[in-house]
Protein backbone atom coordinates (compact mmCIF):
# COMPACT_ATOMS: atom_id res chain seq x y z
CA UNK A 1 0.00 0.00 0.00
CA UNK A 2 2.90 2.37 0.74
CA UNK A 3 4.32 1.95 -2.77
CA UNK A 4 1.03 2.93 -4.44
CA UNK A 5 0.61 5.95 -2.18
CA UNK A 6 4.16 7.12 -2.98
CA UNK A 7 3.52 6.55 -6.68
CA UNK A 8 0.34 8.65 -6.44
CA UNK A 9 2.29 11.48 -4.79
CA UNK A 10 4.93 11.31 -7.53
CA UNK A 11 2.22 11.66 -10.20
CA UNK A 12 0.69 14.60 -8.30
CA UNK A 13 4.07 16.33 -8.25
CA UNK A 14 4.62 15.61 -11.95
CA UNK A 15 1.19 17.03 -12.73
CA UNK A 16 2.10 20.30 -11.01
CA UNK A 17 5.49 20.41 -12.72
CA UNK A 18 4.00 19.98 -16.20
CA UNK A 19 1.33 22.56 -15.45
CA UNK A 20 4.01 25.12 -14.52
CA UNK A 21 6.21 24.31 -17.51
CA UNK A 22 3.61 25.45 -20.02
CA UNK A 23 2.54 28.61 -18.17
CA UNK A 24 3.92 32.01 -19.00
CA UNK A 25 6.84 32.93 -16.69
CA UNK A 26 6.26 35.43 -13.89
CA UNK A 27 9.48 37.30 -14.55
CA UNK A 28 9.99 40.00 -17.15
CA UNK A 29 12.98 40.63 -19.35
CA UNK A 30 14.03 43.57 -17.20
CA UNK A 31 16.95 45.20 -18.97
CA UNK A 32 15.31 44.76 -22.37
CA UNK A 33 11.90 46.19 -21.47
CA UNK A 34 10.52 48.43 -18.75
CA UNK A 35 8.48 46.90 -15.98
CA UNK A 36 4.83 47.86 -15.60
CA UNK A 37 4.37 49.97 -12.49
CA UNK A 38 1.17 51.17 -10.82
CA UNK A 39 0.12 54.65 -11.92
CA UNK A 40 0.67 56.14 -8.44
CA UNK A 41 4.30 54.99 -8.26
CA UNK A 42 6.54 57.62 -6.72
CA UNK A 43 9.70 57.54 -8.75
CA UNK A 44 12.01 60.15 -10.21
CA UNK A 45 10.91 63.78 -10.07
CA UNK A 46 10.14 66.16 -12.91
CA UNK A 47 10.56 69.89 -12.35
CA UNK A 48 8.58 72.20 -14.65
CA UNK A 49 10.54 75.43 -14.52
CA UNK A 50 7.86 77.49 -16.27
CA UNK A 51 5.51 76.93 -13.30
CA UNK A 52 8.12 77.32 -10.56
CA UNK A 53 8.10 80.52 -8.49
CA UNK A 54 11.18 79.70 -6.37
CA UNK A 55 9.12 79.73 -3.16
CA UNK A 56 11.24 76.87 -1.71
CA UNK A 57 8.25 75.11 -0.14
CA UNK A 58 9.54 71.82 -1.54
CA UNK A 59 12.88 72.35 0.19
CA UNK A 60 11.17 73.08 3.51
CA UNK A 61 8.88 70.05 3.20
CA UNK A 62 11.68 67.56 2.50
CA UNK A 63 12.36 65.62 5.74
CA UNK A 64 15.82 64.43 4.67
CA UNK A 65 17.08 67.63 2.98
CA UNK A 66 17.44 65.95 -0.40
CA UNK A 67 16.49 69.09 -2.37
CA UNK A 68 18.73 72.08 -2.89
CA UNK A 69 17.55 75.24 -4.64
CA UNK A 70 19.74 77.61 -6.64
CA UNK A 71 17.93 80.92 -7.15
CA UNK A 72 20.82 82.40 -9.12
CA UNK A 73 20.27 79.96 -12.01
CA UNK A 74 17.26 81.56 -13.70
CA UNK A 75 15.69 80.76 -17.04
CA UNK A 76 12.45 82.66 -16.51
CA UNK A 77 11.44 85.71 -14.48
CA UNK A 78 10.56 83.76 -11.33
CA UNK A 79 12.10 80.34 -11.18
CA UNK A 80 15.03 78.49 -9.70
CA UNK A 81 17.10 75.43 -10.42
CA UNK A 82 16.41 72.42 -8.23
CA UNK A 83 19.00 69.78 -7.41
CA UNK A 84 17.77 66.42 -6.13
CA UNK A 85 20.14 64.20 -4.20
CA UNK A 86 18.75 60.73 -4.83
CA UNK A 87 21.21 59.18 -2.38
CA UNK A 88 19.14 60.84 0.36
CA UNK A 89 15.62 60.96 -1.14
CA UNK A 90 13.12 58.54 0.38
CA UNK A 91 10.40 59.24 -2.24
CA UNK A 92 7.86 60.26 0.38
CA UNK A 93 6.07 62.72 -1.93
CA UNK A 94 5.98 65.61 0.57
CA UNK A 95 7.81 67.91 -1.83
CA UNK A 96 5.25 67.25 -4.56
CA UNK A 97 2.40 67.86 -2.11
CA UNK A 98 3.98 71.12 -0.92
CA UNK A 99 4.27 72.57 -4.43
CA UNK A 100 1.19 74.72 -4.96
CA UNK A 101 2.11 75.73 -8.49
CA UNK A 102 2.23 72.26 -10.10
CA UNK A 103 5.94 72.59 -10.81
CA UNK A 104 7.00 69.26 -9.30
CA UNK A 105 5.78 65.78 -10.23
CA UNK A 106 6.65 62.16 -9.58
CA UNK A 107 7.21 59.83 -12.51
CA UNK A 108 7.01 56.02 -12.55
CA UNK A 109 10.72 55.75 -13.38
CA UNK A 110 12.40 54.06 -10.45
CA UNK A 111 15.55 52.62 -12.00
CA UNK A 112 18.24 55.23 -11.51
CA UNK A 113 21.39 53.15 -11.39
CA UNK A 114 24.59 55.13 -11.81
CA UNK A 115 28.23 54.22 -11.72
CA UNK A 116 29.30 56.88 -9.23
CA UNK A 117 27.56 58.29 -6.17
CA UNK A 118 27.95 61.87 -7.42
CA UNK A 119 25.94 61.01 -10.54
CA UNK A 120 22.83 60.52 -8.40
CA UNK A 121 22.61 64.27 -7.78
CA UNK A 122 20.23 65.31 -10.52
CA UNK A 123 20.40 68.92 -11.61
CA UNK A 124 18.24 70.99 -13.98
CA UNK A 125 19.52 69.21 -17.09
CA UNK A 126 18.33 65.78 -15.87
CA UNK A 127 15.28 66.72 -13.84
CA UNK A 128 13.34 68.59 -16.52
CA UNK A 129 13.11 65.66 -18.90
CA UNK A 130 12.19 61.99 -18.84
CA UNK A 131 14.89 60.96 -21.29
CA UNK A 132 17.14 58.19 -20.07
CA UNK A 133 20.35 57.10 -21.62
CA UNK A 134 20.23 53.46 -22.65
CA UNK A 135 21.98 51.03 -20.37
CA UNK A 136 25.16 49.53 -21.69
CA UNK A 137 26.51 46.31 -20.27
CA UNK A 138 29.09 43.97 -21.76
CA UNK A 139 28.89 45.72 -25.10
CA UNK A 140 25.08 45.47 -25.39
CA UNK A 141 22.67 48.39 -25.22
CA UNK A 142 19.33 47.99 -23.49
CA UNK A 143 16.11 50.02 -23.77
Amino acid sequence: MGFLRNLGEVFTILKHIFRQIFKRPFTSLYPFEDRPYPERTRGRHIHVRQNCTACAQCVRACPVLAIRIDKADKMYEKDAALYFDYTRCIFCGLCVDACRFDALYHTPIVDMAEGEREDLIYGPEKITTLDREPLEWRGRRFR
